[in-house]
């Protein structure tokens, strides 16, 4: 069993939880990738890589939905079964992505990796979408030090 707490305040992952589960809804309604060899002929081939991945995406998802849906979670504590954490690993990175692209347009990538942002010039919608990001990527940072 994999368990810590967030550095962050409880009253920060509390506001968050429901935003954070309707990203992760948003995320669930987009479509799969598509193989990446746009000519290829082999139809079984195309179909199988797919289906697999399809597969794998659900599995990753329905495990982070079960963090999310924890009672803990919305508290700052992370919780989950050793064998959930890469699953949830990946469908974190999938979130944040989908954050990054429809939400956090206005930030560069080095404010996001250095924190170094300047909200007085940037509209106050995306704060939320700022600190989803952060929280996430504290969760990833955790589930690292906890599997290595």
């Amino acid at each position: 069993m994999i368990e810590f707490r967030l550095k962050v305040d409880s009253r920060i992952t509390r506001g968050l939880a429901p935003l954070i589960v309707k990203c992760f809804s948003e995320c669930r309604n987009r479509s799969l990738p598509a193989f990446p060899y746009l000519d290829e002929k082999d139809g079984d081939l195309v179909d199988s890589w797919e289906s697999s991945l399809g597969e794998d995406f659900a599995q990753d998802r329905q495990a982070l939905a079960r963090l999310l849906n924890s009672s803990k979670f919305a508290h700052g504590y992370v919780e989950m079964e050793e064998n959930d954490a890469e699953l949830v690993l990946r469908s974190i990175t999938e979130i944040r992505m989908h954050v990054r692209e429809q939400y956090l347009g206005a930030l560069t990538d080095v404010e996001l990796e250095t924190g170094d942002v300047s909200f007085s010039q940037k509209s106050s919608s995306i704060q939320p979408f700022y600190l989803i990001y952060l929280v996430l990527a504290e969760v990833q940072e955790g589930l690292i030090q906890e599997i290595i």
